[in-house]
């Protein structure tokens, strides 16, 4: 769902102590307290050889997150078409504009597969007429009680949400590039879309949400990473008494408390990208103003300073969070990094090399589970609802292994989740009004020979981190017995 991304790169200029923290070698310290290195290796891995994927569901538009309840349902969220509402320029469709409607709602299939639809005509934003990246239900997850949580998204600037956040918006200071190219709406313009850009806690049986945070009330008084004041609430998970949420609009993650009496937050950094590849233009016409931010000197090779654009997290075996992005405009293909922010709160690369990842999720064995909506830099294609993606499998001693390649089934694909029972399920066709389907992999069968795939910027700490804890956790068994 790319409404879900904020495509703009960001208007500003690294110094060049700054943009070294872009190249493949990096030094820093780790959570752990461990000198944490880049690195470049070789992992061999089996090669996917042949994969059954079967159609659990589909008609669905524009689908994004899909997770599994207590009971074992699985529940995916369709943000919706929009419809014939107020419209605001997006970011997310570079400034093409999305309008409001009451469209979205939630998909429950029951174990016995029985299917139900929650949240029905819920407020959603699109492209119009296509229905094209829909903005609205994002994604859903339980707490250990088996209490719901629903993410709404937004794509754009939050004053023009509601006459609330516009009058509030009044008094944010916005940067000239954005007024330049999608500037707030006036009163009378407003979506009146209340219910976008927030966390609730929700019951399922009545349908009631009761508000825990407003991403978009924080984004216009707080801006995180200090740019483009743009919310777009993208991805959920849940641990212990928090949950964590990914802004893909705003460029920051989230650590908020249930009951929503304690926030932090850490924006991601950009990325800078060497000789990038612009698309093709038609005769004519330009780069819209701002949409690039060139950071090399006249003469020398082109260089961008771009946008994380986060999308997909999970809290990993080490109980660290680990954050995908699907990185901003020219969309670079192999320039798309994993974050880990462990104790230190502070976002490290945990791996790189991997393009447009639109969710992330560890299997029952401590795989880190990529899902890349696209193989190719969308900015390439002038149509994104069928670009060919993959399914990547990260072992925890860092060997990547492509479980569904490019043209093996993955379309334009935007969520991945595991069921109870180890089966792996991704939101497919994820742009467009009924196009979208769901899937489940049924088998992946490995390659006789092994293949060698890169992995690139694998922190050294992350490696050794397993093992650290496990000897943590050993260390503390052995007090607790001899106190018993």
């Amino acid at each position: 769902n790319l409404s879900s991304l904020s495509f703009r790169v960001r208007l500003s200029f690294y110094s060049p102590s700054e943009i070294m923290k872009s190249t493949l070698f990096t030094c820093s310290l780790s959570s752990l307290g461990l000198l944490s290195l880049g690195l470049f290796a070789v992992g061999y891995a089996p090669a996917a050889s042949a994969v059954a994927l079967t159609v659990v569901a589909d008609g669905l538009s524009n689908p994004r997150g899909l997770s599994f309840g207590p009971d074992g349902s699985l529940y995916v969220s369709e943000p919706g078409i929009g419809g014939n509402g107020n419209c605001q320029p997006s970011p997310s469709t570079l400034f093409q504009p999305i309008c409001a409607g009451n469209s979205g709602s939630y998909l429950k299939i029951a174990p016995d597969g029985t299917r139900t639809t929650l949240f029905d005509g819920f407020q959603s934003m699109a492209e119009q007429p296509s229905g094209n990246q829909g903005a609205g239900l994002q994604d859903l997850k339980f707490d250990s009680s088996g209490n719901a949580y629903v993410l709404t998204g937004f794509a754009g600037y939050p004053g023009n949400r509601d006459l609330e956040l516009n009058q509030l918006g009044e008094q944010a200071i916005i940067p000239p590039g954005q007024l330049a190219t999608f500037p707030p709406s006036p009163p009378e313009q407003v979506l009146n879309t209340p219910n976008l850009a927030k966390l609730f806690r929700a019951d399922l049986e009545s349908g009631e949400l009761t508000p825990i945070f407003d991403f978009g009330q924080y984004e216009i008084t707080q801006n995180p990473d200090k740019g483009d004041i743009v919310t777009n609430p993208y991805a959920l998970n849940i641990s212990g008494d928090r949950a964590f949420v990914t802004d893909a609009g705003g460029n920051s993650v989230y650590s908020i408390k249930l009951d929503g009496s304690e926030v932090d937050v850490v924006a991601l950094p950009e990325n800078v990208i060497s000789n990038p590849q612009l698309p093709p233009l038609p005769p004519g016409q330009e780069i819209p103003p701002g949409l690039v931010d060139i950071v090399s000197a006249p003469g020398e090779p082109l260089a961008l300073s771009v946008q994380s654009v986060p999308t997909g997290n999970a809290v990993g075996p080490d109980g660290a969070l680990y954050v995908g992005e699907y990185s901003g405009f020219p969309y670079q293909e192999a320039s798309s990094r994993i974050f880990r922010i462990g104790e230190s709160g502070m976002p490290e690369i945990f791996a790189d090399g991997f393009t447009q990842i639109t969710d992330l999720t560890f299997d029952q064995q401590g795989n880190l589970l990529v899902l890349q909506f696209s193989d190719a830099s969308q900015a390439q294609s002038p149509d994104i609802t069928g670009l060919p993606g993959s399914l990547i499998r990260l072992a925890p001693d860092g060997t990547r292994t492509t479980l569904l390649a490019g043209g093996e089934g993955l379309v334009s694909a935007a969520g991945v989740a595991v069921s109870p029972e180890g089966e792996v399920f991704v939101t497919n066709q994820a742009v467009g009004s009924g196009l979208g389907q769901v899937l489940r992999v049924d088998r992946v069968r490995a390659g006789a020979e092994p293949v060698p795939e890169p992995i690139t910027g694998l922190s050294l700490s992350a490696l050794l981190g397993g093992a650290w804890l496990k000897r943590k956790q050993r260390k503390q068994q052995e007090q607790q017995a001899q106190q018993a």
